[in-house]
């Protein structure tokens, strides 16, 4: 989980700065968002593909400030209840979020950093 994000910041936004340091070393990425104020609520859950990916993150990217909006927010890293790619996606895939705005759902990643289709709800 990334923490301290700043609110203004979009999923898009997110997604560049990961790339910036891990390109295509994501597999899953959904930015919390708050409906009613549209933003974000300041944490995003994000799998990564390789312990090597998520470590060179962190080795960047830790404590540091966010270089968009002026913010003051420094990036933490958390561990999250529900970890792993399949798990995301299938705790993820039937959430009432996958009828919002499709900007502020979560979304999975193909070996090449490009987002796929997310899976189809299940539970119907």
């Amino acid at each position: 989980m990334i923490k301290d994000i700043p609110n203004k910041l979009s999923r898009n936004q997110l997604i560049d700065a990961i790339h910036e340091v891990v390109p295509g070393g994501i597999t899953f990425l959904y930015l919390r968002h708050d409906w009613e104020h549209c933003c974000n609520v300041g944490y995003g859950f994000v799998n990564f593909r390789t312990l090597h990916h998520l470590e060179e993150f962190a080795r960047q990217r830790l404590g540091q400030k966010w270089a968009l909006y002026m913010s003051d927010k420094e990036l933490q890293l958390s561990y999250a209840t529900i970890q792993g790619h399949e798990a995301l996606v299938a705790h993820f895939r039937n959430s009432t979020v996958m009828h919002a705005n499709p900007e502020w759902r979560p979304v999975v990643f193909d070996t090449a950093g490009e987002i796929e289709h997310f899976p189809p709800v299940s539970i119907y």
